[in-house]
């Protein structure tokens, strides 16, 4: 990532943080970019589809499915949505 990438990424990672904590209001563990989805953050398989869902809405994208099964951390989303910048 060069430095012009860095508060892009800095801005997309807020933004899939709200994304998160909208989804899983309940979770008390701390979004990082290597939080596991569901390990470390608790959100179980239906929820990660549906923030998954949000965050295409909110960028204006779809994933392919074999791209969602990879996703199984905050970091996997972002560079997700960074690809398509």
């Amino acid at each position: 990532m060069t430095t012009a990438e860095a508060p892009a990424a800095s801005a997309v990672l807020e933004q899939i943080s709200a994304t998160i904590q909208d989804a899983v209001a309940e979770t008390d563990a701390p979004i990082t970019l290597d939080a596991a989805l569901g390990a470390d953050l608790g959100i179980d398989s239906m929820s990660v589809v549906e923030i998954l869902v949000q965050i295409e809405k909110r960028f204006g994208f779809q994933l392919a499915d074999a791209e969602v099964t990879g996703i199984t951390t905050v970091r996997d989303i972002l560079d997700a949505v960074l690809r398509r910048q």
